[in-house]
């Protein structure tokens, strides 16, 4: 039988509603569109993966979520902005034909500094503490 939501998640997982942005890793970007950004806002947060929302899938003509594409997402946490390299993992289009379109996006975080870690770590370490009291 397989495991669904959070029972199948290697790494427990946090709603959290924070300003982000996700753009091309420096060697994927695009020639006409080289500092595009897609804003958004995370859904959720785990060691290991981040949920976002956003109106749209296109950085210039580049689609972000094809998969495995490697991406750079900038987070803004209470204690401090972060960046880290990831990949997208899933995407669903959440609006049903508002007029705005909106699109979920799972990514797999892949690599990002070790004082970056930490401060994210902190902060996951916090919304755990919150869930618990």
């Amino acid at each position: 039988m397989e495991n669904k939501g959070k029972e199948r998640r290697l790494k427990p997982r946090f709603n959290a509603e924070l300003p982000c942005a996700v753009s091309l890793t420096e060697a994927d970007r695009d020639i006409l569109f080289p500092d595009a950004k897609l804003e958004c806002r995370s859904r959720d947060l785990s060691e290991s993966g981040i949920g976002l929302v956003t109106t749209s899938i296109y950085l210039g003509y580049t689609c972000v979520v094809d998969e495995g594409r490697a991406l750079t997402l900038a987070l803004e946490l209470p204690n401090g902005a972060i960046e880290m390299e990831a990949t997208t993992a899933h995407y669903l289009r959440l609006d049903r034909g508002g007029e705005e379109p909106s699109y979920l996006i799972g990514l797999r975080v892949n690599s990002m500094t070790d004082e970056h870690r930490a401060l994210y770590n902190a902060y996951l370490d916090s919304l755990n503490r919150r869930e618990v009291v």
